[in-house]
């Protein structure tokens, strides 16, 4: 596994996340082990029936595990893209902050499966999404 230093990647990537930014996503620790990544719920990404989009939370949920797997990922490779994604909501979402942990559940060479749990401020789940991310060679 690629060394990196967990506070300068995470400054680095803070600074170019500009998608998690403008929906007010902060990436909080990252290890080759987990990834956590906050994203506080606003008003303006509500849908029409008063509670978070799902493509809102998708967003925040995948922002984490791309973050998580350009942290650990081989310098064998030049990034790593989504090949599929599987997301279960679990419970509505009105307010607060959601925290993100993403961990690695396989990899096969460059083939991994990224799990991603959502949790509100009790936390209770409100999301859980897998994704497989397909490696490019560098």
């Amino acid at each position: 596994m690629t060394l990196r230093d967990p506070a300068a990647y995470a400054a680095a990537f803070q600074k170019n996340d500009a998608l998690g930014a403008l929906l007010g996503c902060r990436l909080i620790s990252i290890s080759n082990e987990a990834c956590i990544y906050e994203y506080e719920v606003r008003a303006e990404h509500f849908n029409p029936n008063g509670i978070l989009h799902g493509g809102a939370l998708f967003t925040a949920m995948d922002s984490s595990q791309g973050a998580f797997v350009h942290f650990f990922l081989e310098d064998a490779y030049r990034f790593a893209s989504t090949g599929s994604a599987e997301i279960r909501y679990r419970a509505p979402v009105r307010s607060g902050k959601i925290t993100i942990r993403t961990t690695l559940k396989e990899r096969k060479r460059k083939i991994l499966r990224v799990l991603s749990v959502a949790t509100d401020e009790s936390g209770g789940e409100v999301a859980i999404l897998i994704e497989t991310w397909v490696a490019i060679s560098a």
